[in-house]
């Protein structure tokens, strides 16, 4: 199986139509927009840039995955933490507006030969729903968690996208128990893995989870980025291999390769 790749993206700008923008926490905000030859771009694991604004404030657009494509309708998703002046600029977006987007940047999730597991903290998901809807035949089982109430909108769309995923809340309010933990799958076979996205105490669990089988699991992480190109080393990553950029030489990090487990 392989677990890495590279890959360079054409990557243009877009004007884009905005469908729906909408809260569905009060931190996870989701933005459909219509653009449909950006839409037949789309590989699992690559990324856009939107941005918030027609003038230069603010100056940078936002870097997100694609958590879905839509080709029938010419449309793509991103999902996204409303953390500040830019993200709250995009869940105000009305539908019918126009906003542009930049991309496809990122390197595409890998190829795989075996079964892929799926354990998500919040918005990590958004890396890996396209390649589970695209691959169910290559996806084993799928394991998100959440806070809780308040998430409820978010766990419903996460569940209509991928119906057989597993969802546990911190509070225990819906889904199946307070903790992945207790069901995720130990001993794994010689062609299975585990692909994670999620904040860093999640993935640092996770590293401690699978301690004795360290070259199952494999981190997708989350860093700022700035131009999306490779030329700003914004968004490195320090490895037993050397510095990686996120969005030009690699996509997933397997656990014992990295210390820093993004933002």
């Amino acid at each position: 199986m392989s677990d890495t790749c590279s890959h360079t993206n054409k990557i243009d700008d877009f004007k884009c139509t905005v469908a729906s923008s909408e809260a569905l926490s009060d931190r996870i905000g989701w933005l459909t927009v219509r653009c449909r030859v950006l839409a037949e771009r789309i590989l699992p694991g690559t990324c856009v840039m939107v941005f918030p604004s027609d003038s230069n404030d603010p100056l940078l657009g936002r870097p997100f995955a694609v958590a879905d494509v839509d080709i029938n309708k010419g449309e793509l998703s991103v999902c996204y933490m409303v953390i500040g002046r830019g993200t709250e600029m995009i869940l105000r977006m009305s539908p019918g507006s126009e906003v542009r987007l930049r991309g496809p940047f990122g390197v595409p999730l890998p190829s795989v030969g075996g079964k892929i597991n799926i354990a998500a903290g919040g918005a990590g998901i958004a890396t890996f729903l396209c390649f589970a809807k695209k691959y169910p035949e290559k996806t084993a089982d799928i394991f998100l968690g959440i806070p809780g109430r308040g998430y409820e909108k978010y766990a419903a769309r996460i569940s209509e996208l991928l119906p057989k995923v597993r969802i546990f809340t911190d509070d225990g309010i819906f889904g199946e128990g307070n903790s992945m933990f207790k069901v995720l799958p130990k001993g794994l076979g010689e062609s299975e893995r585990i692909w994670s996205c999620g904040p860093p105490g999640f993935l640092k669990a996770l590293k401690k989870h699978y301690e004795d089988e360290p070259d199952k699991l494999y981190f997708s992480l989350d860093k700022r980025m700035a131009c999306g190109y490779g030329g700003c080393m914004g968004c490195v990553v320090e490895t037993v291999n050397g510095q990686k950029r996120i969005c030009a030489d690699q996509s997933l990090f397997r656990a014992d390769e990295v210390t820093d487990y993004g933002n």
